[in-house]
């Protein structure tokens, strides 16, 4: 005999008030808190829906309306929304069956459309969800099927969207059936937990698209475990003085603040502080040792740079400084601030030395990939993402990885290095969103989801995890330029300038374009001295960026032959930028302001002269 029990689980369809409410509190949610594209694009389809406006809810109206993309936006060339619809789907089941799962109206968004259903709910369906069963109209094996826009809307809109149909009913099964269910559980589960933890070698997933989704899933799984650092460690030595209380209570404060910034790059350094007890080399790969003497009315600090495996030293600096406040004075924080950078930053003294004497290891593969972010070659980018892959092979769990991994493959989408099948910008997205999944407070992870958000026209987001980036780790040159040369894209270089010069300023072996950006950005706001300040630098510079820049620093110098030379070098590097410069700037991800301005500057029949060549 079957039974339905449909019937009680839905009561009548909710007030405008009552959804708003229960939207309030879904982007008040964990969930939705850390995402704020998710939470804007559920606040517009939810309030387009409440006005009577459903039929308006295609991909190209969120896209524009709620994304913030320009009007010529083509949603068969960009799948943001399709994409974003499927990070929706997943967050609305994940809050319902948390945060959400007392809730007496439930919002979903079916499959094939972007019009939201609104459910109310009722108690014994509450108590369901909060048993842990599944979110009402949720289907997450249908998270990955292609979204078809909803038909041409037809009559007079409706106050509010129609009610979602009745789910079919039912049948409650005895506990005979049940019971035979749970034995054959009893046999499967084994093997579904072979088939997977099965190797990869005896399954091979030849799409790149669906190997990420299946390491990305890995490393969930793996997150919460104990899993090797791979990263160099460094220790912290300080020599006390004995007799001189004052100056060891500078040197205790300094170490504080030098092991404070150092730990900052959590994603290229493990720092161990000497308070602890134990072997304080014990693992170490680097020592900092210092020492600290009186000079008259000035404190000498001295600091070495030792390498614990054959004891070379690698890097010595010096100081003197009058600190009138002792350990509270001001001075001595930035002092160790600077230290810092000096060593652990991502083109800093630590990693030039730790790539050149240590053995292959997975940070190998984190320094290829830096590498090529100076010399944004197609060779080293091809070589610094197989390596990383090898490594997510290996350790999904290694969070780096995926952050360097996120950056190389926005680089098949922005300068068309090794495309692999599927859209690059789907896959940086994964990756991305891996790296803050398996390490929320790294900054490197936020520098990439800005730099994806960024690739995707979501420039809200964009500048959003920037500076959260920038907060959580506001000694990084790297982070620091990246976002500077983001504002000078979008023509906000007096926003993009401070940041381009500390980073310059910060980073001795920086890659050049930082410098590119600053000279742009100087350029644009008419500041000519500077911008041939950052021009000088680019001189030797072979990068397309870099003779972008020396055209424009030619021409505005009145150097028709250099500016000639320069451009038809340029047409040689990318040929991409003498056919359509236009078209190339804007995949770079420079606006149409900025471009225009770049085109105009450099002159049209100059760009076609060099294609000529």
């Amino acid at each position: 005999m079957v039974e339905s029990s449909h019937e009680t689980d839905r009561l009548a369809e909710p007030e405008p008030d009552a959804v708003r409410t229960a939207l309030e509190h879904a982007l008040e949610s964990d969930a939705f808190r850390s995402a704020p594209q998710l939470s804007a694009f559920l606040s517009f389809v939810v309030e387009r829906s409440l006005e009577g406006r459903s039929s308006e809810l295609k991909g190209y109206t969120i896209a524009v309306e709620a994304f913030g993309r320009p009007a010529d936006f083509d949603p068969q060339a960009d799948p943001i929304v399709r994409v974003e619809a499927g990070r929706l789907r997943k967050a609305l089941s994940q809050y319902y069956q948390s945060d959400g799962a007392g809730e007496a109206i439930r919002i979903s968004m079916p499959v094939g459309g972007y019009a939201p259903v609104f459910e109310q709910v009722s108690q014994p369906a509450q108590d369901a969800v909060q048993g842990k069963a599944p979110a009402q109209g949720h289907d997450p094996a249908r998270d990955s099927e292609p979204e078809v826009e909803p038909a041409p809307f037809s009559g007079t809109a409706p106050v509010r969207p129609p009610a979602r149909p009745a789910a079919p009913q039912r049948a409650r099964l005895g506990a005979r059936h049940w019971l035979g269910v749970f034995c054959l559980a009893l046999v499967l589960l084994p093997l579904a937990t072979w088939h997977r933890d099965m190797p990869a070698e005896q399954a091979p997933i030849r799409d790149p698209a669906t190997q990420q989704t299946r390491l990305s899933e890995q490393a969930t799984r793996l997150s919460g475990t104990t899993v090797p650092t791979h990263l160099p460690m460094i220790a912290v030595s300080i020599s006390k003085t004995g007799d001189d209380p004052v100056l060891d209570e500078v040197l205790r404060a300094f170490t504080r603040l030098l092991v404070d910034a150092v730990a900052r790059f959590d994603d290229l350094v493990t720092v161990k502080a000497p308070e602890g007890g134990g072997d304080p080399l014990d693992g170490v790969d680097y020592v900092f040792e210092m020492n600290a003497t009186r000079q008259g009315g000035a404190t000498e600090g001295l600091g070495r740079l030792r390498s614990t495996k054959d004891r070379r030293i690698v890097w010595t600096t010096s100081a003197i400084r009058t600190l009138t406040k002792g350990a509270e004075d001001p001075e001595l924080s930035e002092i160790a601030r600077r230290l810092a950078i000096r060593l652990a930053e991502p083109f800093g003294i630590i990693h030039a030395d730790y790539r050149q004497s240590s053995p292959p290891s997975p940070m190998r593969c984190i320094f290829l990939a830096l590498n090529f972010r100076r010399t944004m070659k197609a060779e080293d980018h091809l070589a610094a993402r197989t390596c990383l892959d090898g490594v997510i092979e290996k350790d999904p769990a290694f969070p780096p990885a995926w952050s360097h991994l996120a950056l190389l493959t926005l680089e098949e989408h922005i300068s068309g290095f090794n495309p692999l099948p599927g859209s690059p910008l789907d896959r940086a997205l994964s990756a991305a969103l891996t790296a803050v999944r398996l390490a929320p407070s790294s900054a490197r992870a936020q520098q990439a989801m800005m730099d994806v958000y960024f690739a995707r026209g979501a420039l809200e987001d964009a500048f959003k995890a920037g500076q959260e980036a920038l907060s959580r780790n506001p000694y990084d040159p790297d982070i620091m330029a990246d976002l500077g040369a983001h504002y000078v894209q979008v023509d906000r270089p007096a926003e993009g300038l401070p940041l381009l010069q500390r980073a310059v300023e910060l980073s001795s072996g920086r890659p050049s374009w930082y410098d590119f950006y600053a000279f742009l950005a100087a350029h644009l706001m008419g500041n000519d001295k500077l911008a041939e300040t950052h021009a000088a630098i680019l001189v030797a510079d072979e990068n397309p960026l870099s003779l972008i820049g020396r055209s424009l620093q030619y021409i505005r110098k009145g150097d028709e032959q250099g500016a000639a030379t320069t451009l038809r070098r340029l047409a040689q590097m990318a040929p991409a930028f003498a056919l359509d410069a236009r078209q190339y700037l804007s995949r770079k991800g420079f606006g149409a302001a900025v471009a225009d301005r770049i085109i105009a500057d450099i002159g049209v029949s100059r760009i076609e002269a060099s294609r000529a060549h």
